[in-house]
């Protein structure tokens, strides 16, 4: 019997230090046993947070309400705040974790939810709750999953070169040559904000409204304001060089608008998408979408959330 124990254990102990290993290298601090630094823009560790701690006010959305600065969110509103947004987010995907925190949590009493004209795309459908439900839910399927494996051997890899992989703020000090073409004419707007704009344009060239979703948003924002709950539709800011460069002359905002005026029957529309003249100056966005982490942001945190 003590032969076949040793023997057991000889088999499982390459198993227990895969999964040390694992642990130790994590990408996105599951477990929470990593410093403050090591915080993610991921839907599983937003899940399971939500899960331990579950606030009655929600924000959900795409990477562009995703990184605010929580601490000065909860002091603006003046209670926890669940942040369940995160990077890439589809708007079915959204509601699909709003509807999951509505079941978890019945005193949910405030929403903030963000929208856009990207996310409203009939081309822009991803479908992943039911993966982040069973990860954030059971570690194992966590440490078994092939693209976290990945990650965490980066992870590694960083270690061994004595760095950190931590992600990237949306903040750069923009040089002179950024707002000038190579011949010196001045550009109309800065090097990376016309880029930007091209990428999104080459997205949405065939835009079209994805009306299934608008509809379903509708239906789960009437659900809400039934049981009491205010939600804030958040069209989140973006630079003029996208209305330029994108908006208009794709003609979008013509099938915009009507899901506007169908969110403010039933929401508070808090409308900085396509603010006339923008808050925002082209140097306090870092790109088109995202607001700079230290001129921008702080200031979108304070127009959304200070009321």
């Amino acid at each position: 019997m003590l032969k076949l124990i040793k023997k057991l254990a000889l088999i499982a102990l390459p198993i227990v230090i895969y999964f040390a290993i694992f642990i130790a290298f994590e990408p996105y601090n599951y477990f929470g046993l990593k410093h403050s630094e090591y915080t993610a823009d991921s839907a599983i560790v937003r899940v399971r947070q939500f899960n331990a701690d579950p606030a009655d006010v929600l924000i959900l959305g795409d990477s562009r309400v995703a990184h605010f600065d929580m601490d000065q969110v909860e002091e603006y509103v003046g209670e926890e705040v669940s942040q369940l947004s995160f990077g890439g987010a589809s708007l079915n995907e959204s509601m699909d974790l709003l509807e999951y925190a509505l079941e978890k949590n019945e005193n949910i009493h405030t929403v903030y939810f963000a929208v856009s004209f990207y996310t409203l795309n009939e081309s822009y459908y991803k479908d992943r709750m039911s993966s982040i439900e069973t990860i954030a839910a059971n570690p194992f399927a966590y440490m078994l999953n092939f693209n976290y494996n990945v990650e965490m051997l980066n992870e590694i890899k960083w270690f061994i070169k004595g760095e950190k992989n931590v992600a990237s703020d949306h903040h750069e000090d923009w040089r002179e040559e950024d707002y000038y073409y190579p011949d010196g004419t001045p550009r109309e707007y800065r090097k990376n904000l016309e880029e930007y704009a091209q990428t999104i344009y080459s997205v949405c060239e065939n835009y079209k409204l994805d009306r299934a979703d608008a509809q379903r948003y509708i239906r789960l924002a009437e659900k809400c304001r039934d049981m009491g709950i205010t939600v804030y539709t958040v069209l989140p800011p973006m630079d003029d060089s996208l209305k330029d460069l994108v908006i208009e002359p794709l003609g979008i905002y013509r099938q915009i608008e009507p899901f506007i005026r169908r969110a403010e029957e039933c929401t508070t529309v808090l409308n900085y998408e396509y603010r006339q003249p923008n808050y925002f100056t082209s140097d306090e966005f870092y790109d088109g979408f995202h607001l700079d982490d230290f001129t921008g942001l702080p200031k979108f945190t304070q127009m959304l959330f200070e009321r």
